[in-house]
């Protein structure tokens, strides 16, 4: 078996690590037909660890992208594979589906006391209007 490597490298990050790896062990026959490991399970495995540890949203094109250069360079026979991608942030992506659940009732209005205002020097001027 020989040890395979992803690593997801995101741009425009300020985060210490923006780099993120996924490995696969595979034998001779898998090496050789790398297009019958990447199934639906495996391609979702490979999603949900870079957006778990990214804290960024994989859209189905981007996660197809980096499966399509996998397999491309496995055929090579390269056992590491990098690819950097711009990725939002998954909590700025999910931000439409927030739905806000708190009070939505306007509070009561209170008259101020302005009983108690009176100039602190001297009078108010006169308004004075001209035509």
């Amino acid at each position: 078996m020989v040890k395979y490597s992803l690593e997801l490298k995101i741009k425009n990050h300020d985060d210490v690590q923006n780099s993120y790896r996924y490995t696969l062990d595979l034998n001779s026959a898998q090496e050789n037909r790398p297009e019958q490991i990447f199934e639906q399970e495996i391609c979702q495995r490979i999603k949900q660890k870079f957006q778990t540890e990214s804290a960024c949203k994989i859209s189905d094109a981007n996660l197809n992208r980096m499966i399509a250069a996998w397999k491309e360079d496995i055929r090579e026979g390269y056992r590491n594979t990098t690819i950097t991608l711009d990725l939002p942030l998954l909590i700025e992506s999910e931000i439409e589906k927030l739905q806000e659940s708190g009070n939505q009732q306007l509070p009561e209005m209170i008259e101020p006391n302005i009983s108690e205002i009176e100039p602190q020097i001297g009078a108010l001027p006169p308004l004075v209007f001209s035509d």
